[in-house]
């Protein structure tokens, strides 16, 4: 766990606002999570995708996030009965039943060992389950605003196909775009 990055999201919670913009459930649209019967919201932050998941899903979606206070404040906005909010670091996240999908909205710059990430996702998805990382925002203005935040909260985000040479041992690519709008990574998990 990086205390750097749990303490920057502690202090921003309170005032942390997202557009929940047109783009977001585009986004997920294109996801095509409607099938699984568990998805994990990792680096759920305040719950801003995860009922949007479990509407899309009609099952159970766990929501984690290094931020205690982030999760505090999506308990109390988030009512759905099909949504679970841990407080948990996903490098150490265990759970008894492996996912069918793990999205990460907004968040994958902040996880900053990647090996770590590959080999975590990696283990906690079916054999073909879905590994999506995506942003509503392009690479470049999202780089330009960790670099404002010189705190070690965040890396720099390569292109997508340079960024998912660290998964191609465990995942096959289905989509690796980017734009002015839109980042996103969507891939599959081999058979262990």
């Amino acid at each position: 766990m990086n205390e750097n990055v749990k303490l920057f999201f502690d202090e921003m919670a309170v005032n942390y606002v997202h557009d929940d913009s047109k783009l977001i459930e585009e986004l997920l649209d294109s996801l095509r999570v409607t099938k699984c019967n568990r998805i994990l919201d990792l680096g759920c932050g305040k719950g801003i995708i995860s009922s949007k998941l479990a509407k899309r899903n009609h099952g159970e979606v766990v929501a984690i996030d290094l931020s205690s206070k982030m999760i505090e404040l999506a308990k109390e906005k988030i009512k759905d009965p099909t949504v679970t909010f841990i407080n948990a670091d996903f490098y150490q996240f265990t759970d008894s039943d492996k996912f069918d999908a793990i999205v990460c909205f907004d968040a994958f710059p902040h996880f900053l060992y990647v090996e770590g990430y590959v080999n975590k996702a990696y283990e906690l998805l079916k054999d073909d389950g879905l590994l999506a990382i995506i942003h509503d925002c392009g690479r470049n203005e999202l780089n330009s605003h960790h670099r404002a935040h010189a705190l070690k909260v965040s890396r720099m985000l390569d292109t997508p196909q340079k960024e998912f040479e660290n998964f191609k041992e465990k995942f096959t690519p289905l989509e690796l775009f980017e734009n002015e709008k839109e980042y996103k990574m969507v891939m599959i998990k081999k058979e262990s």
